[in-house]
């Protein structure tokens, strides 16, 4: 079978504008020229698609039945051309990435520096301003290439994550506080302290929430913020103490606060690198994947890997 695209655009044609005449404007081709591709189509096919008559074409028997499956062909492929198509331009120079603005001002830039030597011609966008769960959404709804923050439970069969960080639920406080005399502090010790946190439904809050309830502790918040780095502004001048992952302590902007492991119970989160799992990525994505993944190995002294 040799089937070609311009018998199908042909038919396709014919069969949405109900005759000839029409449909050789459409595709500007003379008539005679749109009836020999009909023809040979039929012909390929071994079946007549239109019934004709000196006044009028109309779609016969067979005709009427291969016409959805033409026509989604079509569709199908016109959209394939331009997935192709933006992928290779997103190769050429273009990806966006999620993040949280904490993991965009601390582990970041050192990846961007590296990713910028090696593939200078790229354009790179962050939306850097989204909480974990609309990072979550932009990668599901194919808003952004890549995303970094948490990985849902729920939605492992929809994204992949590779693992940047086992991160640790810490303690900011004060220099001068008198928690920050200590190596790790408890939960415990937070009782009576003015606590920074943030809302219901932030996914940070949600841990410090289940470690209290685990516990049976009641938190005194003070403030509720909803930005990491307003926590740290807030705990730099003594307004309070916070509840925080562990690699804020790597801001350059810490100024007066100190980080202290928090135990009784330990609790940690996994930060992922998150994907599609079923979209390719395309070349400058992977690119900038591996040397996002490299640079963390590196930085925690794992072995070397690859994004899944």
């Amino acid at each position: 079978m040799n089937i070609t695209l311009r018998q199908l655009r042909a038919f396709v044609a014919v069969a949405q504008l109900g005759g000839f005449s029409a449909a050789a404007v459409r595709l500007h081709l003379t008539q005679s020229a749109l009836s020999t591709l009909v023809r040979s189509l039929e012909e390929e096919i071994g079946v007549q698609l239109f019934e004709r008559t000196t006044r009028s074409v109309k779609l016969g028997d067979s005709g009427r039945d291969f016409f959805p499956l033409a026509e989604r062909l079509l569709v199908d492929l016109h959209s394939a051309v331009t997935e192709t198509r933006t992928r290779a331009e997103r190769a050429r120079g273009r990806i966006v990435v999620a993040v949280t603005p904490t993991f965009a001002s601390t582990l970041l830039p050192a990846v961007l520096d590296r990713y910028r030597v090696e593939h200078p011609d790229v354009f790179v966008v962050l939306r850097d301003d989204v909480a974990p769960n609309e990072i979550r959404r932009l990668v599901h709804d194919s808003e952004v290439d890549l995303g970094i923050g948490p990985l849902d439970r729920a939605q492992r069969e929809l994204l992949v994550g590779d693992v940047l960080i086992d991160d640790e639920l810490v303690l900011a406080c004060p220099q001068d506080h008198y928690l920050a005399r200590k190596k790790s502090v408890s939960w415990g010790d937070l009782a009576d302290l003015p606590i920074i946190g943030f809302p219901r439904d932030n996914a940070l809050q949600s841990l410090v929430d289940d470690a209290t309830s685990a516990t049976g502790l009641r938190l005194h918040s003070r403030y509720e913020v909803s930005s990491i780095a307003t926590a740290v502004a807030l705990v730099d001048i003594g307004l309070g103490v916070s509840v925080l992952p562990s690699y804020t302590a790597t801001s350059r902007r810490v100024g007066r606060v100190k980080y202290r492991r928090l135990l009784n119970p330990l609790v940690k989160r996994e930060l992922c690198l998150l994907r599609l799992r079923d979209r390719a990525m395309s070349s400058a994505a992977h690119a900038f994947a591996n040397v996002l993944l490299d640079h963390m190995n590196a930085l925690h002294k794992r072995p070397a890997s690859k994004p899944r």
